[in-house]
């Protein structure tokens, strides 16, 4: 078997499958969310106006009308700063490698800009808890899958679609759920689905595996998940998770998204301004402004993994 050790080979021949990132780094979903109209955009973040609709409707009205005033909110989402770590890389450690490690050190923060993005996102749009029927968060009661954790079932499904649908949400075409993979698992072993529908696929593609967009959801898959403790209340990002936490599947309404990423910029600095050290040394980071969040909160949630008793 394979051994790994801390280093480099400086003159060997490394394969390129090698120098790829083994986490899964998906983020699909994020095409659908909202972005932001440029005019909204200040140097302090973003700013918009909204009239709050007043306007009743009259069924044989006999009374004289009284005109009514229609109020506006401002809403104003202010910017958050968005950075990789530096890292750095010396003249002595790449002067004889069959690959240029400096172009592979951009490539790794790519993609690990790209998995805090799309982390961040799923967090960010999360209800904080279970404590608000705008943004409702169910607990699946499914068979306990042997570890604890109770499966999700079409029947938990049907109860969320019409807890959603009860928010009244203008356009039910946009609503979306990512499952968390056991989630994702869960639906495609849910039989009892057989019992409503004749085709037993109701829920999967038998040749990609996927799960298909179905009862009003759109549906998405990714592995990095939310999480939960017992009492409802959303972990904090890469929280290591209790005998009684659960992980769970997000749902979003986009209408209600708002994210932009300004010009993301990279900030590099050459070995040859490194007059001092022994070894020249170069640094590589990301960074960058922008935001993500709630136009308002309503029309999010959280499907959580029931507790087994």
């Amino acid at each position: 078997m394979a051994t790994t050790t801390t280093g480099q080979w400086l003159n060997q021949y490394v394969a390129p499958q090698l120098l790829q990132e083994f986490k899964n780094y998906k983020d699909d979903f994020i095409a659908v969310l909202k972005g932001v109209p440029v005019a909204a955009i200040t140097a302090d973040g973003v700013r918009w106006n909204k009239l709050i609709n007043n306007v009743s409707f009259y069924v044989n009205n006999a009374a004289v009308f009284t005109p009514q005033s229609m109020n506006g909110e401002k809403v104003f989402v202010e910017w958050e700063k968005y950075d990789t770590d530096p890292t750095a890389v010396t003249d002595a450690e790449v002067r004889y490698l069959a690959y240029d490690k400096r172009n592979e050190v951009r490539i790794k923060h790519t993609e690990a800009f790209k998995m805090g993005i799309r982390d961040h996102i799923m967090w960010k749009l999360a209800p904080a808890d279970n404590t608000n029927a705008n943004m409702p968060v169910i607990r699946t009661t499914g068979e306990d899958d042997g570890t604890g954790r109770l499966r999700l079932t079409f029947e938990d499904i049907v109860k969320y679609l019409e807890m959603v649908k009860g928010l009244n949400l203008p356009n039910q075409d946009e609503m979306y759920i990512i499952l968390a993979p056991e989630h994702s698992t869960d639906l495609i072993l849910d039989n009892k689905s057989a019992k409503f529908f004749s085709d037993r696929q109701i829920f999967y593609d038998m040749e990609t595996g996927k799960v298909r967009s179905i009862m009003g959801f759109k549906f998405y898959e990714n592995n990095a998940v939310l999480a939960y403790s017992s009492a409802g209340v959303k972990k904090a990002k890469g929280a290591v998770l209790g005998a009684t936490d659960r992980r769970a599947s997000l749902m979003f309404y986009a209408p209600e998204t708002v994210y932009h990423l300004e010009r993301t910029k990279i900030l590099y600095k050459p070995e040859t301004e490194d007059t001092r050290s022994a070894d020249p040394t170069s640094e590589f980071r990301i960074q960058t402004y922008g935001l993500v969040d709630r136009r308002r909160d309503v029309g999010f949630g959280a499907i959580v993994s029931g507790i087994a008793s």
